[in-house]
């Protein structure tokens, strides 16, 4: 008998807690009690759709609209390894190589596990014809993605027909 009290203890204390965690997640732009707005998740959620809108932009072939909105998503976080990322896409799409590399160098700087930005670095040096610095970051690819992942395999293909091509 004094085992199940301490059950029906427990349980009571148990759904006393969900409860409360539940209760407190009915508003995700509060994080306490006092109403204070939760403006690091506003950020996150604003940064989101910054870098949506600039992926519809950078598909229109609007490469100088999209730099500005990242500059000034920059400008408010300079430590947003997906800005930089895209920064440096756009730059070796209109084939600023350097420039490119560079970006992408200091999204991994925040980010040193930001798959995209080893996959993109990696075929930015495949397009300049550096083979070994790409094999890197396939490299670094493959222990990130531990059970493969489309970049892994995406780079992987490129590296491939690249040797096949170059001899």
């Amino acid at each position: 008998m004094k085992m199940f009290k301490i059950f029906l203890y427990n349980l009571l204390f148990f759904i006393l807690l969900v409860s409360l965690v539940q209760g407190n997640r009915e508003d995700p732009n509060v994080t306490n009690d006092w109403g204070i707005p939760n403006t690091e998740e506003n950020n996150n959620v604003s940064e989101k759709n910054s870098t949506e809108e600039v992926w519809k932009l950078i598909e229109e072939g609007e490469y100088e609209s999209s730099k500005d909105i990242l500059k000034e998503l920059i400008n408010k976080n300079n430590e947003n390894p997906e800005a930089w990322n895209l920064l440096g896409y756009i730059e070796r799409q209109i084939q600023n190589f350097n420039k490119s590399l560079k970006y992408y160098n200091k999204a991994l700087l925040l980010n040193p596990d930001y798959i995209p930005a080893h996959h993109y670095i990696a075929i930015t040096y495949l397009e300049i014809g550096n083979l070994e610095r790409a094999k890197h970051h396939l490299d670094k690819l493959d222990l990130l993605c531990l059970f493969g992942c489309e970049e892994f395999y995406n780079l992987e293909d490129a590296i491939a027909m690249y040797e096949k091509n170059n001899g």
